[in-house]
């Protein structure tokens, strides 16, 4: 040990810790380094940069307080403190730009943190006891609701310390707004709305994160609605439209909700036969119950959603070789098949080992060898929380340390990759990069459970899967709620925090709680969330909503996913793609990795499920995937045997019209378009190309809507 490190340990003991003067506690921690937290002496652009500024480094928002108090004074022989004559220490001067500093005045010579900071320095510069620590902060008020936009508020930050006191602290905590259309917050805490809609201010103090929702009605009256609610969805999102004024669209009509459901829960359209059938039976919500039951039971829906949980998993990226990509695969699809609880599914994953070709579960732990990185990834994937900031320093927007990151990753230091096969090792740790320490394994935020000698894996999958905790089970139905919805209740999906709070923590905590009652069913999750109102209003807003994006009153425009816009094209033409190495009649939905060969897929833009692609922007697309739909092959190449195949059936004038309207969009022909249309597939022979043409390359048929 040199003689640096023994010093940091001595101080983290309480060894090395001056005393202050008795009537006024000034501890490093918690009142000294709030301060130059406050001034931004440790930000990423200062001090806290990776190898400081000018000599003098810092941690990251102070999230390493003991070597902070070393470099601050014992570094280079204590030059930067000067207890005589406090006013004259080089920490000071430089702060308030005394003498020349880049970072010109951080600190006015006649503030109060000014003052704090000399008696400090003068009180002979005590880090204080060791273990004394803000656990906590909280926001008064929590959830401010301002009448118009120009109102002002102040927030107050109160911290809590581990010896039960608490402090205000609302002059020194860090503050940030979400959306400063909305809303923007001075460096002192007060929030100004600057536009109607809602977002969240994020508070910062002492390592502790949390957060304030803002918002501001969209209109001055109380609302009045026709709506309904037909679940406790429904009320929930009520209730925050009632609070922001926002009145919802109407109930979508029988033809949108036909497409709209078939879409999001088979990724298919339906057919011109079964949309006939549909339309023809008076509306009801009865059988929109019965449409939503039915689809979830149907073979689609399996493919559909291995296809989802494909790009979740990231099954068949590069790193997945033909045979364990197949495995894998087949694994999942049985899984969803035979309904198995997806709590029950992760668990396998967590707990897999074996050859990947033969065990499907093994092939999650092919996506890394690093233990840091299946940390990362199971965070993001089952947690919804980003860790990886944590790796080098404290998480700037979340609570998370580097103690909580390695000692997460340290549940997967026995995992090994040998011979082919996952396995767990006799021995394996992950060191902490300041101690050099050995960690022992604790999930995040929780306490760590008995530990497994056979496999340190188990208690974390019983920890991570368990119906209390408060992050699996909101990080899994926010996931089917963006899919469904088009955006998640917390955007993105893969990063809940405290300062990133839901659009309706109501909800979220509402649909968690019901998944986790009934024993994390994806089917019952689905056709809960598909039979309220909200997922059935109208996609067309209202002049009053129109402005919404993220509290649901008009149902959101959805890209069709590539596979679905493939197949979609193809059932329309009643031309099916071929895929090299598959059956005939494969569609695209039913690719079992991504690497099979497909221009048309990659402009498209399917998931290459190198990382997720919920979040990260959407491959393909843009002007090459207008261009590949105007003059490629996916649909030109299809329009002239598509015509064919409807000539020999001797469809004609409105029925023909009917026909491909209904296979295309779900719904018949307005009478615009009749009388647009009719005269011209009675007189031109190529008409009934340009007018398929026309339909599959409308945004109407792009578009889940």
């Amino acid at each position: 040990m040199n003689a640096w490190t023994a010093l940091r340990l001595a101080v983290a003991a309480g060894a090395m810790t001056l005393t202050a003067a008795a009537e006024e506690r000034l501890d490093f921690r918690t009142r000294i380094l709030p301060i130059l937290t406050k001034a931004g002496c440790n930000s990423g652009q200062c001090h806290g940069a990776a190898v400081g500024q000018g000599g003098f480094k810092l941690s990251l928002l102070g999230y390493d307080p003991v070597q902070d108090y070393l470099n601050i004074t014992r570094e280079r022989g204590g030059r930067r403190m000067d207890a005589e004559s406090p006013a004259r220490s080089l920490l000071l001067r430089k702060a308030t730009d005394q003498l020349d500093h880049d970072g010109g005045r951080r600190i006015k010579p006649d503030s109060e943190a000014y003052r704090t900071l000399v008696k400090w320095l003068g009180a002979g510069a005590a880090f204080g006891p060791p273990d004394l620590r803000v656990t906590a902060i909280e926001v008064e008020p929590p959830d401010l609701l301002l009448p118009s936009p120009g109102q002002t508020a102040q927030l107050r930050v109160t911290a809590r310390l581990s010896d039960a006191t608490q402090e205000d602290v609302s002059a020194l905590a860090l503050y940030s707004t979400n959306d400063d259309a909305v809303a923007e917050v001075k460096s002192s805490g007060l929030v100004t709305v600057r536009d109607c809609g809602s977002t969240s201010i994020m508070v910062r103090y002492a390592g502790q994160v949390v957060a304030a929702r803002v918002a501001v009605p969209f209109g001055e009256d109380e609302l009045k609605v026709d709506f309904v609610p037909r679940n406790f969805i429904d009320e929930a999102v009520l209730a925050e439209l009632r609070r922001l004024r926002l009145p919802p669209s109407p109930l979508s009509d029988d033809a949108e909700f036909l497409r709209r459901v078939f879409l999001d829960l088979i990724g298919r359209l339906p057919t011109a036969a079964e949309a006939r059938a549909f339309l023809r039976e008076p509306p009801s919500d009865g059988k929109r119950s019965r449409l939503i039951a039915a689809l979830t039971e149907r073979e689609e829906f399996v493919d559909f959603w291995t296809m989802k949980f494909g790009d979740w998993l990231l099954i068949g990226g590069k790193r997945g070789g033909e045979l364990p990509t197949r495995t894998y695969h087949a694994w999942v699809r049985k899984e969803l098949a035979q309904r198995r609880p997806l709590d029950q599914m992760v668990r396998d994953l967590l707990l897999a080992q074996g050859d990947p070709a033969k065990v499907g579960p093994a092939n999650f732990y092919t996506l890394a060898s690093d233990p840091r990185d299946l940390g990362e990834y199971v965070g993001s994937m089952f947690l919804g929380t980003q860790i990886a900031c944590a790796r080098c320093h404290a998480h700037p927007a979340d609570r998370w340390t580097q103690d909580d990151y390695h000692a997460f990753a340290a549940y997967f230091a026995r995992i090994t990759q040998k011979d082919g096969r996952v396995t767990i090792a006799e021995r394996g740790e992950v060191e902490h990069p300041k101690t050099h320490q050995p960690m022992t394994a604790r999930p995040l935020g929780g306490a760590p459970g008995p530990p497994d000698a056979h496999d340190p894996r188990a208690p974390l999958a019983e920890w991570l899967v368990a119906g209390d905790n408060p992050l699996f089970a909101r990080n899994l139905v926010n996931r089917v709620w963006k899919h469904l919805l088009g955006r998640g209740l917390v955007e993105p999906v893969d990063d809940l925090r405290p300062t990133n709070p839901p659009a309706n923590p109501a909800l979220l905590d509402a649909l968690a709680a019901s998944f986790v009652q009934h024993g994390f069913d994806l089917r019952r999750l689905v056709r809960e969330i598909a039979g309220s109102r909200t997922y059935q209003l109208a996609s067309l807003p209202t002049p009053a909503n129109r402005r919404d994006e993220r509290l649901f009153s008009h149902a959101y425009l959805k890209p069709l996913p590539a596979q679905v816009l493939a197949d979609a094209v193809a059932q329309v033409t009643g031309v099916p793609d071929t895929f090299p190495g598959t059956p005939a009649g494969t569609r695209a939905v039913q690719l079992i990795g991504a690497q099979t060969p497909s221009p048309a897929l990659d402009v498209l833009g399917r998931c290459p499920r190198e990382r997720t692609c919920e979040t990260a922007a959407r491959p393909g697309g843009g002007l090459a995937q207008a261009l590949h739909l105007i003059n490629g092959s996916t649909i030109n190449g299809k329009l002239r045997e598509a015509v064919q195949t409807l000539q020999s059936r001797h469809l004609t004038g409105p029925a023909l019209l009917d026909e491909l309207y209904l296979r295309a969009l779900s719904r018949p022909p307005t009478a615009a378009e009749r009388t647009a249309w009719e005269p011209q597939l009675a007189t031109d022979a190529e008409a009934v190309e340009d007018l398929l043409w026309a339909l599959l390359n409308s945004r109407e048929f792009s578009l889940n809507h």
